[in-house]
């Protein structure tokens, strides 16, 4: 199960143009069933061909539902938060955005996860409204758990009424949670 959140540069149209034709990329890539690095390989030489200078930032979580093990991927993205039951890890990532370079060196970061976890993506946007990183982990550490689109709509409206509806940058948030079945 792939989630993804794909960051154009800028804001309007061409930002969401790159987004979206990244992500699109990236889905028909993975359902055609390569690994993770001939996707990102393949999708970011595709998009550093034309020269435009589109780049896009990408954080990806690949879920691997028969075990629980997720691949995070992180080029030029906000940290990835995962909320447990009592407490919020961090997925930090240190590549440059898609694009930028001819050549990237990704990094993949395993991590287990267990029924209940919740999976938060935000855009560097969201990170700004919340003037930092500590600032936005701090409103998920104790954010009231709900469901993944209450949870979602929370830290978008904070984001707004502390930026006092004047945001700067595009925001975005995903949010999933994972849990076991019984099937």
């Amino acid at each position: 199960f792939l989630i993804g959140l794909c960051d154009g540069m800028g804001s309007g149209v061409n930002a969401e143009k790159t987004s979206s034709t990244a992500i699109s990329l990236i889905e028909n890539f993975y359902k055609a069933g390569f690994d993770n690095e001939i996707v990102l390989s393949s999708v970011n030489k595709l998009m550093n061909i034309n020269q435009m200078e589109d780049f896009a930032t990408l954080d990806l979580c690949i879920v691997d539902l028969n075990n629980a093990f997720a691949d995070f991927i992180k080029l030029g993205a906000a940290e990835t938060f995962i909320r447990h039951e009592m407490t919020t890890s961090v997925v930090h990532g240190k590549s440059l955005p898609l694009g930028i370079v001819d050549e990237i060196k990704t990094s993949v970061q395993k991590t287990a996860l267990q029924s209940g976890d919740t999976i938060i993506l935000c855009s560097d946007g969201v990170e700004d409204a919340f003037f930092g990183f500590q600032n936005l982990y701090n409103f998920i550490n104790h954010l009231e758990i709900g469901t993944p689109q209450e949870m979602a709509d929370c830290i978008l409206q904070k984001a707004k009424q502390i930026s006092r509806d004047v945001l700067k940058d595009d925001v975005s948030v995903v949010v999933a949670r994972i849990f076991q079945t019984d099937i």
